[in-house]
């Protein structure tokens, strides 16, 4: 997988164009899963539910440890490590 840092100047959506594609399947994915939840949970619903590898990478750049608390959480860091690296 290629990460991609943020560049100044551009938007999330420029530095990762299929971000808000990936957030928008992730939720549509998710929108059952229990809260709280962690990673580790996350991305096994995902592989459970047949979705596409992709998610799962997503998801694998999340705290092993942290605790979620809701799908906007979850949503909110991937976006920050997407924009971030």
């Amino acid at each position: 997988m290629t990460t991609v840092g943020h560049v100044e100047g551009m938007a999330a959506d420029d530095a990762d164009p299929r971000l808000a594609d990936d957030l928008t399947d992730l939720r549509r994915a998710l929108a059952d899963h229990p809260f709280p939840t962690l990673q580790d949970d996350l991305i096994a619903a995902c592989l459970s539910r047949g979705e596409p590898s992709r998610l799962a990478c997503r998801l694998s750049r999340l705290s092993r440890t942290r605790v979620y608390t809701s799908l906007d959480e979850v949503c909110a860091e991937i976006e920050l490590a997407a924009t971030t690296g």
